[in-house]
């Protein structure tokens, strides 16, 4: 599967621990800054299919779902604590030479596993 950069937002408009979603060639993301380091991932719980922005909350590297409280590691998508879910899916990034971040998300339109039941209705 082919992946490709797509320009989102200035990096300085990032703030810390602010969530910030995107539709990135009809990918759901949010952007999200912790300690400095900026993620990219994917705007949906694997636990209940939520969006995770902007009403999550991003913490001690973690981001939490506003639905149910599921935790997942900001850097793997790891999900924390006694819950088996599924990982979050983490995009690739970069800051441009100009201060803008750019995310790669795959070419093909994402799946209905993909998309948070909000898009679904």
């Amino acid at each position: 599967m082919s992946e490709t950069y797509h320009r989102v937002i200035e990096a300085s408009a990032v703030e810390e621990k602010a969530m910030l979603p995107f539709i990135v060639n009809r990918w759901p993301v949010f952007l999200c800054r912790e300690e400095g380091t900026i993620h990219a991932i994917i705007n949906r719980c694997t636990h209940a299919a939520a969006e995770l922005a902007p009403a999550g909350r991003v913490r001690r590297g973690s981001v939490m779902c506003p639905l149910h409280g599921a935790r997942f590691k900001l850097d793997s998508g790891e999900c924390l604590g006694g819950v088996n879910y599924k990982p979050l899916k983490i995009f690739p990034w970069r800051e441009t030479e100009d201060g803008w971040i750019e995310v790669a998300v795959p070419d093909e339109a994402p799946g209905m596993e993909h998309l948070p039941v909000k898009a679904l209705v």
